[in-house]
């Protein structure tokens, strides 16, 4: 048995009564209606997978059997600054259409957090909901590239504290794509400050995941100590061949801010793929004024023209974690949505060598680059 505290794995016979645990003991003398021969295997408290999409897909798979049968019992949804809730009077086909590359099958409705919660389905495991930065913003700003105004932000965070009225764990940030990438810090922050006066957490999806990581992970760091707030950093990686060998500085950085008292946090993800809609791995100029003004101006030759020559001169926008370096066709045979990618022996190998090395001690370039850690 793995109790989850840290403690090394034991023998020991676990008593449940009514789903929940009643008596861990070396040897059980109680009577049981039913026993279960796990001689051979591990016992262990269900799986807390920390960061995922999934409030696009439970309330249609409810079940949830690709997790559960992982040993996942809670699930963290409303991840990158990306929520299905609030949608404003007005906004919702915005958010429709801002969220149609990951959710096209949501049926999108004007609607409150709160109402959004009692609607949200019972699944077969545990869910903590976080509300969306990006979501929030395209509630007020839309996909204007500018500062919010004052009134706006006062909007901002009035829906941040009824999501957390509601019963949002916390708030998501997804810097790296519009429209959270035009936020500047003063917003963050004072967003940040609602979270602080409800108990809630931040985490983030940092503005830069490659050539700039090190700037990005200190704005992360910045708000815990200008707030208090807890900083989670997900998925920390460090992309693109140039960085590769880097992450022992990220992480001293991260151990330091912890060493002054700051509640900063990292995870990463056990495998070595990556996924994004097309959108984000274009420079930020293309996504100015939203989706519609995304396709007009790619309809553009002139505009296509400056776009191959930003990609061929940066690589695909290193934010999204394809810098230079990257293959073009890699990426395309990954996302196949009728198969899994085929993966040299070498590649398996070199994952699975990684799986259970956690964010806060992983120094290598390989664990750099895939970021690896077990669930927890």
């Amino acid at each position: 048995m793995i109790d989850g505290t840290g403690a090394p794995g034991r023998e020991a016979d676990v008593s449940v009564s009514a789903g929940r645990i009643g008596a861990i003991a070396p040897r059980s003398a109680r009577p049981a209606r039913r026993v279960i021969d796990a001689r051979g295997q591990i016992v262990a408290p269900g799986f807390i997978d920390i960061h995922t999409h999934s409030d696009f897909t439970l309330p249609l798979n409810p079940r949830a059997e690709s997790k559960i049968r992982q040993g996942v019992t809670l699930e963290v949804v409303g991840n990158c600054g990306f929520s299905v809730a609030p949608a404003l009077p007005g906004r919702a086909a915005m958010l429709r259409e801002y969220l149609a590359s990951s959710a096209p099958w949501l049926p999108f409705g004007e609607t409150s957090f709160a109402d959004y919660v009692a609607a949200f389905p019972p699944t077969a495991l545990n869910v903590i909901l976080q509300v969306g930065h990006n979501t929030l913003r395209l509630m007020t700003a839309g996909m204007d590239n500018r500062a919010v105004t004052a009134d706006e932000l006062a909007t901002m965070e009035r829906l941040l504290a009824e999501a957390l009225a509601a019963g949002a764990w916390g708030m998501s940030s997804g810097l790296f794509t519009a429209p959270g990438a035009y936020a500047d810090a003063a917003e963050i922050h004072a967003l940040a400050r609602v979270l602080r006066r409800h108990g809630a957490a931040y985490s983030s999806h940092i503005r830069d995941e490659a050539n700039h990581v090190a700037d990005a992970v200190r704005e992360a760091i910045a708000v815990a100590e200008a707030t208090g707030v807890h900083v989670q950093i997900a998925h920390l990686k460090l992309s693109g061949i140039d960085n590769w060998g880097g992450a022992k500085r990220l992480l001293d950085e991260i151990a330091a801010a912890r060493r002054r008292g700051l509640a900063v946090d990292c995870d990463a993800y056990p495998y070595d793929t990556a996924s994004n809609p097309l959108r984000n791995l274009f420079p930020r100029w293309v996504m100015d004024g939203g989706i519609p003004a995304m396709l007009e101006r790619l309809g553009r030759p002139e505009v296509r023209v400056r776009l191959h020559a930003d990609i061929a001169r940066d690589g695909l926008t290193t934010s999204a974690g394809f810098p230079r370096g990257t293959s073009f066709a890699s990426p395309s045979r990954r996302i196949s949505p009728t198969r899994p990618a085929r993966r040299s022996a070498r590649s398996r190998g070199a994952a699975a060598s990684t799986r259970s090395t956690p964010c806060a001690t992983s120094s290598s370039p390989t664990a750099a680059r895939r970021a690896s850690s077990s669930p927890r």
